[in-house]
C-alpha cells in the first residue's frame, strides 16, 4: 500500500500517539512530584497548562479521556495550590475553562484532518474524471503516480517526499481537462495545431490548482507544470534543461513515458516492456535525467514484467476509514 498524503505538523504528532501518551503520563507524574514535593507552595500553572495542551493532542479522539484528564489536572492543581482553596464553584469553572482549552486543541486537529482529507478526495475525483475521458488512458494517472513513487523510494528520498511525488503523479495531467476530447481521443496522428493545443495542458493544469494551499511548496505544482520538460532543454512549456528542471518533474517524466509506452493507445497497440526499456536507455541524457533513468531501469531489471502487474496494487489513503481505497 502506498500512502501519499503530505503530513502536517499535527499529523506527525498523531503518528506517535503511543509515545506521546507515555510522555503525557510521565509529565503528569513529574508535575505532581514537582508541585507536591520538590517545590511545594509554588504556583506551577504554566506546567499544568502544558499538560492540558498535551492531553488535547494525545486524546483528541476521545472526549471522555479529555474530560478525565482535565478533571485530574484541575484537582491536582488546586490540591497543591499555595493559596487557600477557593470555593467549589471557582474550581468548577476553572476546570471547565481548562477542559475547553483541551477540547479546542482536539477540535483543531480534527478540523485540519478533515480539510486535508476533503482536498485529497477532490484530487482523486479530478484524476479519475480525467482518466475516464479516454478508455485507453484509464488508470494512467494512478500508474504514473505508482511508478514515480517507486522511483523516489529507490532513490532513498524521504517518506514525505515520496508521498508528495505520488500526489504529483495523480495530478500531473490534470490540465488535459482543458483539452478538447476530440483531440485526446483522436485515433490518428495529431496535426501540428492539435499538438500545440495538447502542449498547453501543463500550463492549464498549473493554473487550475495553483491556488490550492495543499499543493503549494511541496512539488506537486512542479510535477504538473514541468513533467514534459526534457533534460536537453528541448521540452515544454519553459524549455528548462538539466537540473533546472525540478527533481519531481524529472522523476515524473520517466514514469509518464514508461506508462505511455507500455499501455495501449487509440493510435497504436500496447508495446512490450523491452521496447520501453530500450527507449528510456536510448534517451538518457537527452529526454531523461540519466541518473534517475538508471534508477528506474534497475527497478525494471529486478522485477521484469511484474512491474506492470504492480500497477494494480491497492492504494489506501492514510486518513480514510478502513475499506476505502484507491482502485
Amino acid at each position: 500500500m502506498v500512502p501519499f498524503q503530505k503530513k502536517s505538523y499535527w499529523q506527525k504528532l498523531q503518528q506517535y500517539r503511543l509515545p506521546l501518551a507515555l510522555i503525557f503520563f510521565l509529565l503528569l507524574c513529574t508535575t505532581v512530584w514537582i508541585d507536591g514535593y520538590l517545590y511545594p507552595g509554588s504556583n506551577l500553572i504554566g506546567l499544568y497548562l502544558l499538560n492540558f495542551v498535551l492531553a488535547g493532542i494525545v486524546f483528541w479522539r476521545s472526549m471522555a479521556l479529555q474530560m478525565i484528564s482535565a478533571a485530574l489536572l484541575t484537582c491536582f492543581y488546586y490540591y497543591f495550590a499555595p493559596f487557600r482553596s477557593p470555593h467549589i464553584s471557582v474550581i468548577f469553572f476553572n476546570g471547565l475553562t481548562y477542559l475547553l482549552a483541551t477540547l479546542s486543541i482536539s477540535y483543531a486537529i480534527r478540523y485540519h484532518r478533515r480539510e486535508k482529507e476533503n482536498t485529497l478526495n477532490l484530487t482523486l475525483v479530478l484524476a479519475k474524471s480525467l482518466d475516464a475521458r479516454d478508455k485507453y488512458t484509464a488508470f494512467h494517472s494512478e500508474n504514473v503516480a505508482m511508478y514515480a513513487y517507486r522511483i523516489a523510494k529507490e532513490m532513498g528520498l524521504s517518506q514525505k517526499s515520496c508521498e508528495r511525488i505520488y500526489l504529483g503523479g495523480l495530478l500531473h495531467d490534470i490540465g488535459k481537462i482543458g483539452v478538447p476530447e476530440s483531440i485526446l481521443t483522436k485515433p490518428s496522428k495529431l496535426t501540428e495545431e492539435e499538438y500545440a493545443i495538447v502542449k498547453q495542458h501543463p500550463s492549464i493544469g498549473y493554473e487550475m490548482v495553483k491556488h490550492i494551499s495543499l499543493f503549494r511548496n511541496n512539488g506537486v505544482l512542479d510535477a504538473i507544470l514541468y513533467h514534459h520538460e526534457r533534460y536537453d532543454g528541448k521540452g515544454y512549456p519553459k524549455g528548462l534543461a538539466g537540473e533546472e528542471i525540478p527533481q519531481v518533474a524529472r522523476i515524473m517524466a520517466i514514469a509518464d513515458s514508461f506508462d505511455a509506452m507500455t499501455s495501449r493507445r487509440g493510435y497504436r497497440a500496447q508495446t512490450d516492456i523491452h521496447y520501453a526499456v530500450r527507449e528510456i536507455r536510448k534517451n538518457k541524457g537527452t529526454q531523461f535525467d540519466p541518473v534517475i533513468a538508471d534508477v528506474f531501469l534497475q527497478i525494471v531489471e529486478r522485477e521484469g514484467e511484474d512491474i506492470l502487474s504492480r500497477r494494480e496494487e491497492t492504494v489506501r489513503l492514510p486518513n480514510q476509514d478502513k475499506g476505502t481505497h484507491l482502485r
